[in-house]
């Protein structure tokens, strides 16, 4: 799965990939300003992620736009005591809503340990965040809370999904489970085999197009088995 990190300058996206990633990321730099990429694989609930983190300035908007490409979420970084970054966040987050129409995006509101630290309430408003956008407080440098703001994202990622995924677990692990979902969907082969295909590539299912065997990853069937499952908004 691929989530991009994304969100003005200086507002953490290296640190949060080094912290989610233990340290295990790399960095193309200069004088600590990313210049073109940061890029980390992390495993979460074993679904592994690749982080791709972009360059905040500006003038990188087309790096933004090539990195952006095939996301499957976004996690937008705020700097929460810099107000005067908002004007930079915004138009970054006009890019993502034209680079990635309808792709989650979950926001961490970082350096919340800094005085004066906005709280996510305020952030919502002075940037005008929907409020079925989760905003999750972070500290990047130390990690608090960075964990949470990359599982909330994947669990809206994976909930897009969530009514075909209910349907396959009907027929996980059965043999022909291909054909009896093709049926159900009243799909042809080619489609379905290219959704199948998209899904096993993110980690949600694993294949067997010999036997017609397809099997939802245990991470999957754990958000299916909690379809109430509520994500907690820090909004105070």
């Amino acid at each position: 799965m691929k989530i991009l990190v994304t969100g003005s300058y200086h507002s953490g996206k290296s640190t949060i990939i080094r912290s989610l990633t233990k340290g295990k990321s790399i960095s193309i730099d200069k004088r600590d300003t990313t210049v073109a990429l940061d890029y980390g694989i992390v495993d979460i609930e074993n679904l592994q992620i690749h982080l791709f983190g972009t360059p905040g300035l500006k003038h990188f908007k087309i790096l933004r736009q090539v990195l952006s490409k095939g996301a499957d979420g976004v996690l937008f970084l705020v700097d929460s005591q810099d107000k005067n970054s908002d004007g930079e966040a915004k138009g970054i987050w006009r890019e993502v809503e034209e680079f990635l129409p309808g792709v989650p995006i979950t926001v961490a509101a970082n350096k919340q340990d800094l005085p004066g630290a906005r709280k996510a309430a305020q952030i919502r408003e002075d940037l005008n965040i929907p409020p079925d956008i989760h905003i999750i407080p972070t500290v990047a440098k130390t990690g608090q809370n960075a964990e949470n703001a990359l599982r909330v994202l994947l669990l809206v990622t994976v909930q897009k999904e969530l009514n075909l995924l209910k349907i396959m677990n009907k027929y996980d692990g059965e043999v022909k489970g291909i054909q009896s979902l093709m049926e159900e969907l009243n799909t042809d082969i080619r489609d379905l085999r290219r959704h199948l295909n998209w899904l096993e590539l993110r980690g949600y299912v694993e294949v067997d197009w010999r036997t017609s065997i397809f099997w939802l990853t245990p991470a999957i069937k754990k958000v299916i088995d909690q379809p109430k499952l509520i994500i907690k908004d820090f909004t105070t």
